[in-house]
């Protein structure tokens, strides 16, 4: 049996991203009879193969008063002092249950495994999946790079990485084998309940609460340039230190009545998927965008700034634009939620993503992975 360990650092305290995709391979990869898996997390509930690992958790004063002794900018970042405490309490479970595999999503953790094992001489390998994605001039130190889009893996083989090092699987989700659609009643039940207006179409847009990335600002203004009756905007993440900028522009471009932002759990998000009309995500780069796997199998039509990640991903069913330019984003939309109820579409969407991204069919692949990891 090959003993797999994943590595999450901020899995309990962040739900999305890095940390929702290390729950769901442990969990997906848990299935399978031949891998004796074990999850390592930052914070969250414990069990015999779901293992808290003690750490200075990066939101805290004290990792960022401990950061500011660091020499060098990239480690002055709170989480880089987060991961060094994990690494340091993850290192008796290393020595004492010898893993085959380590698997992991952080660059920074991985760097610290890495000079770990040149000092202890140890022959465990290290998979690393590069979601971020980062640097491939870093690449050397682990054994193998998982590539979750094609424009990583060529840009990796620019600069010299052997193709045999790395293997392109993308990312997967947990996605059911039929669509849920609602019928209209469904919906406006559903929107009632939550506190939504009940009639009016909604735009949805899931990710973190700013503008220097996610650029909810943009999608504030393109809303903003429509015709009156507008529809109704929804931004649902993690709010951080932009966030109060956000609110009040669209407080002032939009109206409350109009517009709104919500923090909620991971488990209630499908619900918010469900009654939407559209998706958008107004990031210029993303190095994969689990959110687009998300809304494409509750049928949404999602609207992305035009680069390879997201055609990757989106094909012919995506909605693209340059989002770099006022008005293109208001353009899209009404394209967008005229086609919007579709229920042909709607089910091509959902069926195009779980053939190529659930784990239905990706598990497999991962298995493989895991095993040629070990052959080598």
């Amino acid at each position: 049996m090959i003993k797999v360990f994943i590595l999450s650092s901020g899995l309990g305290y962040i739900q999305r991203g890095y940390e929702s995709f290390s729950q769901e391979l442990f969990d997906a990869l848990s299935q399978n009879c031949s891998l004796d898996v074990t999850l390592f997390k930052g914070n969250g509930k414990p069990s015999s193969k779901e293992i808290v690992v003690w750490n200075i958790p990066y939101y805290g004063k004290l990792a960022q008063k401990i950061s500011e002794f660091f020499k060098k900018p990239e480690r002055r970042d709170p989480y880089f002092t987060q991961q060094v405490t994990f690494f340091l309490s993850f290192l008796p479970h290393l020595y004492l249950k010898k893993p085959d595999i380590i698997f992991f999503t952080e660059p920074s953790l991985g760097t610290l495994l890495w000079h770990w094992r040149s000092i202890t001489k140890q022959s465990y390998q290290f998979l690393f999946c590069n979601g971020g994605p980062c640097s491939p001039n870093i690449f050397y130190r682990w054994d193998r790079v998982l590539q979750v889009a094609p424009t990583h893996f060529q840009s990796a083989l620019d600069i010299g990485v052997a193709a045999e090092k790395q293997t392109l699987i993308p990312h997967a989700i947990h996605i059911p084998s039929e669509p849920i659609i609602l019928s209209d009643r469904e919906r406006e039940l559903l929107r009632h309940k939550l506190g939504l207006p009940e009639k009016r179409p909604l735009i949805l847009s899931v990710a973190a609460i700013n503008k220097s990335r996610k650029r909810m600002d943009y999608v504030i203004s393109e809303i903003a340039h429509l015709p009156e009756p507008r529809p109704y905007l929804l931004l649902l993440g993690h709010q951080g230190e932009e966030a109060r900028e956000i609110i009040q522009l669209g407080n002032s471009l939009l109206g409350v009545e109009n517009f709104q932002i919500r923090t909620v759990d991971k488990n209630e998000v499908a619900d918010y998927y469900k009654v939407a009309d559209a998706f958008v995500l107004a990031s210029l780069y993303e190095g994969f965008g689990l959110v687009f796997l998300e809304a494409m199998s509750h049928g949404l039509p999602c609207l992305a700034h035009d680069y390879e990640v997201p055609r990757y991903i989106l094909g012919k069913e995506g909605y693209f634009a340059n989002f770099e330019l006022a008005g293109s984003l208001a353009n899209l939309i009404p394209q967008a939620l005229a086609e919007s109820h579709d229920i042909s579409k709607r089910r091509h969407r959902h069926h195009t993503v779980y053939e190529r991204f659930s784990w239905d069919k990706l598990r497999p692949e991962y298995v493989k992975l895991i095993q040629q990891c070990v052959n080598s």
